[in-house]
């Protein structure tokens, strides 16, 4: 590490770092609702000047400070750190669905 970097933060990573702090407590928060999709993400940082795209973005989550805010990315949907387990308890299952879950579980023990 040069003392430049230490002196002389760069401030597009000072921004970002502000800005998922400010996001991930809004979450924690309940002032925004969890459920994201990555282009909400992407539009969220592009309103605070911070162009990224797709795969900068899948980068970015397996190091801090996004790593910090965002545990992972499934699909097109954003899971926030801490919202992992609430959403298993959230989303209720409807006996056709446990049906399914049973028949899977059958199907997979029978392999």
């Amino acid at each position: 590490m040069f003392l430049s970097e230490i002196a002389e933060p760069d401030p597009k990573i000072t921004r970002l770092v502000t800005i998922v702090d400010q996001l991930k407590t809004d979450v924690d928060n309940g002032k925004i609702k969890p459920d994201w999709t990555v282009d909400q993400l992407l539009s969220y940082f592009r309103k605070y000047d911070i162009i990224i795209d797709k795969n900068d973005l899948y980068k970015m989550i397996k190091k801090p400070p996004l790593k910090n805010a965002i545990s992972n990315i499934q699909g097109d949907k954003v899971i926030f750190k801490g919202q992992e387990s609430k959403k298993a308890e959230v989303e209720p299952t409807t006996p056709d669905d446990q049906k399914k879950i049973v028949a899977q579980m059958a199907k997979n023990t029978l392999k």
